[in-house]
């Protein structure tokens, strides 16, 4: 069996109409490409990844190969998922069964969503566990007390419900983080945060483990590819240490996350998978949590933020699971109907807009988006994580107020402290 031509199909899938605006600003587009990679055997395996295509010259490595060449492959998963689909049809079994022996037939799958309002954070909340999600996984940013949106998905929760919050690093240091974190951790619904601030301050993250009872994830798991590091921080030994509870393997290539599965599992240490896409990468995902065996933190793919999953059936989510598909290779059929809706759709024309911070005592400053916000308050432009902060888009009005701050805010990379 040879790989004789492979399909692209750029497409623009929107995201649910009840976040789409929100995804906008916080710069997620909506492109996303799926690949039909055909065989001598008249086969057809899928892969995807949101985003353009992927050059030619990465999909010429495919061509003219068997799938089985790409077994434990270093190649990009989004493209050798479609191998792992092929091969599974070819064998009549599921993927999982080309990666490892299956250790469970449901994955623990979580809801994500980017920094929100309190308010809307709590709608996200119901809005999962109504999709039979048990976990969330969430954006904390400067601009948002989250103490105040913990408290609020707090009391929109069902009894079992959990979140994560996911800081990017964006806590800095331990000065900054432990008052933050003493806060959060009377909140029950908060299980876990990922990276409050960077891992190569080992001593810091330390120091915040012994201090705060939340479990603390580390943002990856392909450093413990790197050897031996320079840094006192090495997150492998840090985590041989104890001072990590958890990682992330995100969109690590296969080889590297089944590897990383087994040596977690020696260290006897959670993972959180996090693949992003359509119900197809979510089918790649399940296959791969189905053999690693400490993969028991809710994962991210996120799927569920489009307005179609491009797949004929639906995965099935029971109380924060995920089902396992059954079928040949990832056991997911592409909605060939779906294709052809989304080929054509064109993006929607949205006004122009900036940020606007309000601190505590309502003084209201103004970004030019919240990109810019999140960066120059990590430097200090601002009180991040301030008590009642919170950010919000303030859209094009036709005033003249609105185009002279606008305009002021292309042309500086510094926030505007006064109308002008």
């Amino acid at each position: 069996m040879k790989i004789i031509d492979i399909e692209v199909l750029p497409l623009r899938v929107p995201y649910e109409a009840r976040i789409r605006k929100r995804f906008y600003h916080f710069g997620m587009n909506e492109h996303l490409t799926i690949y039909k990679f055909h065989t001598d055997t008249g086969l057809v395996g899928l892969g995807e990844n949101p985003g353009p295509p992927f050059p030619q010259e990465q999909l010429d490595v495919y061509l003219g190969t068997s799938p089985f060449d790409h077994v434990m492959s270093t190649g990009v998963f989004n493209l050798d998922m479609a191998c792992y689909d092929l091969m599974g049809k070819h064998l009549g079994v599921p993927a999982w069964k080309v990666m490892g022996q299956q250790v469970r037939p449901w994955v623990s799958m979580g809801w994500w969503m980017p920094c929100m309002s309190p308010e809307d954070s709590a709608a996200e909340v119901q809005e999962a566990a109504g999709r039979g999600y048990r976990g969330l996984k969430c954006k904390a940013r400067a601009f948002y007390d989250v103490v105040e949106q913990a408290q609020a998905m707090q009391d929109a929760a069902p009894p079992d419900f959990r979140i994560e919050f996911d800081f990017n690093g964006s806590l800095i240091n331990v000065e900054k983080a432990l008052p933050i974190l003493r806060e959060l951790e009377k909140i029950p619904i908060v299980k876990g945060v990922e990276e409050p601030m960077f891992a190569y301050d080992i001593e810091g993250w330390r120091r915040l483990h012994q201090e705060i009872r939340i479990p603390f994830y580390l943002h990856g798991v392909g450093t413990i590819f790197d050897g031996a590091s320079r840094q006192p921080s090495g997150p492998w030994l840090g985590l041989r240490a104890g001072d990590f509870d958890g990682a992330l393997c995100s969109h690590e290539n296969i080889r590297n996350a089944i590897a990383a599965s087994w040596a977690f599992k020696a260290a006897n240490t959670p993972i959180l998978l996090q693949y992003v896409g359509t119900g197809i990468t979510a089918a790649f995902a399940c296959q791969m949590g189905a053999v690693m065996h400490t993969a028991t933190l809710p994962g991210v793919t996120a799927s569920h933020t489009y307005e179609d999953d491009m797949i004929t059936e639906p995965h099935t989510i029971q109380r924060g699971f995920m089902k396992v598909p059954e079928g040949p290779g990832l056991g997911v059929e592409l909605d060939e109907d779906a294709v052809q809706r989304y080929r054509s759709m064109l993006g929607p024309d949205w006004p122009r807009y900036y940020s606007v911070v309000t601190l505590p005592g309502g003084v209201e400053h103004y970004y030019r988006n919240l990109q810019q916000a999140e960066n120059l308050m990590k430097q200090g432009v601002d009180d991040a994580f301030a008590p009642g902060i919170r950010l919000e888009e303030r859209e094009d009005d036709g005033s003249e107020t609105f185009d002279r701050i606008w305009k002021r805010l292309q042309e500086e990379d510094w926030p505007v402290w006064e109308e002008i």
